[in-house]
């Protein structure tokens, strides 16, 4: 469950729903800005894979997949590697994609799209004493799925193919440049991460290291989790399985986080007909690396994100929230929207493109995209009174959707195109 401080709002946000349901015109207002301009509305860039693919990767990332798919496949292919293997390969890679967000001490949430008892599992803690709770975490997954392949055992996969560089991406360097002075400053971030007195750019490139030596000499502690879903009938044969509880949302009952969700990286794997789908985060000290790596260590984890899984007669939707003050927020709105009654990719692509919001407090205001609705549909809101704040875009929401469907372009994944995600799904 996500547990923030709750704050209650009591206006009318249900009653503003079905202006979110009209359709979107071609330019908006910055509201947030005492100049107003007009502008044309960019379209929204969805990340999905049209044909399918042995394998498909997805990260945060602004990186191309492309290398490390076919060198994670070919791997898979020649080491037998079950799908939660695959996966747990892939997230030893995330350290070397985002190491401010993943590290071998952060946290994760985890979801099996491919479980008919709606598998979940958070080791998110306010509070951990374990240096390495993402390395146990991923021990404790291969356990549940009775893996033979130790952590230690993939890590050495790893190593085989890491590529020698990586490159630096748009989140990383903004993180680097917000943080040089501390970088340059300690002796084992500069080495990974400076030229001269500078700090690595957007598009240079990154020194890879190895995993295996840090895992080996990791010490393994047993973590509580947290695998919770809150169960509530949203249909006729329809049911939404959250990691929060629904119903605050129905009493105008907010749970804020002030971090923004800029803590947290999602990352997913498909392979052999399973998607996993998962979130790491952490808050990172800009002052201390993990010991022959490029990858910092956590000062605490933040907040959960927030997981659903929403059934019907005839799909299954998986549904992740990663970004923003309360990404359940996120999620319960598209539930309101009825995404449950999606009954093909291209409904969800157009519900996962309306114009989000966020009701807010301290002060009490609504943020809204509003370069994805008409003057008109502002306007209806600006005459509510209500405080109304402009957000380009609001949140980060993936999407694993199957149904009963034996065409094999009824599953795959969707991504948001409001951030820089990453996907390879393409032979």
């Amino acid at each position: 469950m996500i547990k923030n401080s709750p704050l209650r709002l009591n206006h009318l946000p249900l009653l503003l729903l079905p202006l979110f349901l009209m359709s979107s015109c071609s330019f908006f207002i910055k509201l947030d800005q005492s100049d107003e301009v007009i502008v044309f509305k960019t379209e929204n860039s969805q990340k999905i894979c049209r044909k399918t693919a042995p394998i498909v990767l997805a990260s945060q990332s602004g990186q191309s997949l492309k290398q490390l798919k076919q060198r994670l496949l070919s791997v898979s292919v020649e080491k037998s590697l079950k799908p939660i293997e695959a996966f747990v390969a892939w997230s030893l890679l995330q350290i070397y994609i985002r190491p401010n967000n993943v590290s071998p001490g952060s946290a994760i949430q985890f979801m099996d799209t491919s479980s008919s008892n709606l598998e979940y599992v958070s080791y998110v803690k306010k509070n951990s004493n374990d240096p390495f709770l993402y390395f146990n975490s991923l021990r404790d997954i291969l356990t549940k799925y009775q893996s033979k392949k130790s952590l230690s055992y993939l890590a050495r996969i790893v190593d085989e193919i890491i590529p020698s560089q990586f490159t630096i991406d748009k989140n990383l360097a903004t993180f680097l440049a917000k943080n040089k002075d501390s970088i340059t400053a300690n002796k084992r971030s500069h080495r990974f991460y400076s030229k001269g007195q500078q700090v690595l750019r957007k598009g240079e490139g990154l020194n890879t290291f190895k995993i295996w030596p840090l895992i080996s000499q990791s010490r393994y502690l047993k973590n509580s989790t947290n695998t919770h879903l809150f169960s509530k009938q949203i249909g006729n044969g329809k049911s939404a399985h959250c990691n929060f509880d629904m119903g605050i949302y129905k009493n105008s009952i907010y749970l804020i986080d002030s971090r923004l969700g800029l803590n947290s990286h999602p990352f997913s794997l498909s392979y052999k007909g399973q998607t996993f789908m998962a979130i790491s985060s952490q808050i990172p000290n800009s002052k201390e690396l993990y010991p022959g790596t490029y990858s910092f260590k956590p000062i605490e984890h933040g907040g959960q994100k927030a997981f659903c899984k929403i059934k019907t007669k005839n799909s299954q939707l998986t549904l992740i929230s990663s970004k923003g003050r309360d990404s359940g927020q996120h999620l319960f709105n598209l539930i309101e929207y009825k995404i449950s009654s999606a009954e093909n990719r291209n409904d969800l692509i157009e519900l996962l493109d309306f114009p989000r919001y966020l009701f807010l407090l301290n002060p009490e205001r609504m943020v809204y995209e509003s370069n994805r609705s008409s003057p008109k549909q502002i306007q209806t809101f600006l005459n509510t009174s209500f405080p109304i704040y402009h957000k380009s875009n609001l949140g980060n929401i993936w999407l694993h959707y199957k149904t009963t469907s034996t065409k094999k372009s009824d599953q795959g994944l969707i991504l948001d195109g409001r951030q820089e995600n990453s996907l390879s799904c393409s032979k």
